[in-house]
């Protein structure tokens, strides 16, 4: 009796020494989980149990229990170096059969997709062609393809307009028609109408009109005349003294003439200007012509914008835009203030050309924006015309946002300006979050989710069954598998560019194994004890 339950007992102990031995050997083995070994005694016993003085035989062994319990993190020069802090196991797909580890020690194969050094792929939440991530499992492919231009459409302008700055110096808008030297014409009417050689007016734009001139038409009455601006050969309107309309002009006698002129034609665009012609230099002698007119300015109307003028706008500023092919273009926007208080214009130009025509932003008292174009805001929201970029491009349609513009007394600053379009970009390397989204980052800037790390967690950790190189597969025992995103449930969150260690404590496996020997040595002195003893009576019946 004794011979056997000395016997199980070095047997324990045995075991005992093969687990400690595995977990020193595997103290540095990423993701290496301990076990211990759970022992059990031994009773021989009927069905109405055991008596009062039965005696045990021996020991065996009940489990050898795996340790989950979290692993030192130490960091890495990798950023597809994975390590779980917290409960959870990445999910593996080794040619068709699911497996899971803790050890993150993963890289990328020849065709993209994130492997360990045993060829099983990690297997991920997918993610669509924009970036979002679905709940579809698979495994996680990084893509080395250019990622594909995205064209301008929006641009959000955050920006003070000063409140103090003065408004752009104007061109001068024509008055008055200063006559050239004496103007001569027939006491006889003879070859009448007489006309002017060709002046410039300005209109209250500021825009230039080279083709006008003065006629002077004889009414058959001695010295009176009657005098026509024309503009384009077409006669503006009848002569006019103090606003009434007259039938000619007395020559020597009338001093000026207000002529109308409407230098957009319809009179419903611009106001009609107001012309004063000096009829002081008119005189008449017999057989003599007309002399040349000019036009002199001096009216104080808001000039015409021109990207070329500085004095002709405030402020300005430049963003770039991409066109559907991912070619640059230059946008600037110009801002220039009104004579009608808390009102600016703004101007669009791409390439240097305009887009569109001017817009009109107001603002409150309290500088705040309260209408565009004069509708009132919001939306705050300008859209402009199609620009054609060329080059096959198509049309880039732009949409500015001035929700964050202001009108406030401190100097013209821009706070915010930015536009969603991007051109190509090449793959630039890698970035995992904390709750395991996998971003690709791009040369030109702009990232995208490639996939998110599935984590899956088990009811009984311990009911794994070891398939060996720290990897573990499901069983009936463990529970079903729980899958999920890093961080949720009882999940653990990721750490990138780090890989958990070996949780064997060395100094608790020294002690064990000391431990161990001596219950070796101790059940071994028991079969030599019992041997004595039974040598001593077989001496007897000797």
């Amino acid at each position: 009796m004794a011979f056997r339950t000395a016997l199980s007992g070095l047997s324990a102990a045995t075991a005992d020494l093969n687990v400690i031995s595995n977990n020193i050997a595997n103290s540095s083995t990423t993701g290496f989980k301990s076990s211990r070994t759970e022992f059990g005694d031994i009773y021989a016993a009927t069905n109405t149990g055991s008596s009062a003085v039965s005696i045990g035989s021996g020991v065996r062994l009940s489990a050898v229990a795996q340790q989950f319990g979290q692993g030192n993190i130490g960091f890495t020069q990798s950023n597809l170096d994975l390590a779980i802090n917290g409960q959870g196991f990445f999910r593996l797909n080794d040619k068709g059969v699911t497996a899971y580890t803790r050890a993150g020690t993963f890289g990328v194969d020849r065709t993209g997709s994130v492997v360990n050094s045993a060829g099983q792929k990690l297997t991920a939440f997918q993610a669509d062609a924009t970036g979002t991530i679905t709940g579809a499992l698979g495994d996680l492919q990084l893509s080395t393809a250019d990622i594909a231009p995205a064209p301008t459409s929006s641009v959000n302008i955050g920006l003070n307009l000063s409140s103090a700055a003065a408004v752009p110096l104007p061109p001068v808008a024509s008055s008055a028609i200063t006559l050239a030297g004496a103007q001569t014409l027939r006491t006889d009417g003879g070859g009448s109408p007489f006309t002017t050689a060709n002046f410039t007016l300005i209109d209250s734009y500021g825009n230039s009109v080279t083709n006008a001139s003065l006629r002077y038409t004889y009414s058959g009455a001695g010295n009176v005349w009657g005098a026509e601006l024309l503009v384009g050969g077409a006669s503006t309107s009848p002569a006019t003294t103090s606003g009434t309309t007259t039938t000619g002009i007395t020559v020597g006698t009338t001093t000026s003439v207000t002529l109308s002129w409407d230098p957009d034609g319809s009179g419903t665009g611009q106001s009609a200007i107001p012309l004063t012609m000096s009829t002081t230099g008119l005189t008449q002698l017999t057989g003599a012509g007309v002399s040349a007119g000019t036009a002199s300015s001096n009216g104080s109307v808001q000039g015409a914008f021109s990207p070329s003028t500085t004095n002709s706008y405030n402020n300005s500023t430049s963003t770039t835009v991409y066109d559907s092919l991912g070619t640059s273009h230059l946008a600037t926007m110009y801002y220039r203030k009104t004579g009608t208080p808390n009102l600016w214009q703004t101007y669009l130009y791409v390439d240097g050309t305009a887009v569109g025509s001017a817009n009109t932003l107001g603002f409150s008292s309290t500088g705040n924006l309260t209408s565009v174009n004069g509708a009132a805001a919001p939306p705050n929201t300008i859209a402009y015309s199609a620009y054609n970029p060329g080059n096959g491009a198509a049309n880039i349609t732009l949409t500015l946002d001035y929700t964050q513009a202001k009108q406030f007394g401190s100097a013209f600053g821009v706070n915010t300006l930015s536009q969603n379009g991007y051109t190509t970009g090449r793959l630039s390397g890698v970035n995992i979050d904390s709750t395991g989204i996998v971003f690709a980052r791009y040369t030109n800037g702009q990232s995208k989710a490639l996939g998110q790390v599935a984590l899956t967690n088990f009811s009984n950790p311990q009911g794994l069954q070891q398939l060996g190189n720290t990897a573990w597969a499901e069983t009936f025992a463990s529970g079903a598998a729980l899958t999920g995103a890093p961080g949720s449930a009882s999940l653990g969150v990721i750490q990138a560019g780090a890989l958990e260690g070996s949780n064997v404590d060395l100094t608790e496996q020294l002690v064990g194994m000391i431990t161990a020997q001596r219950n070796f040595q101790a059940n071994a002195q028991v079969i030599t004890t019992d041997d004595s003893v039974t040598q001593a009576i077989i001496n007897i019946r000797r």
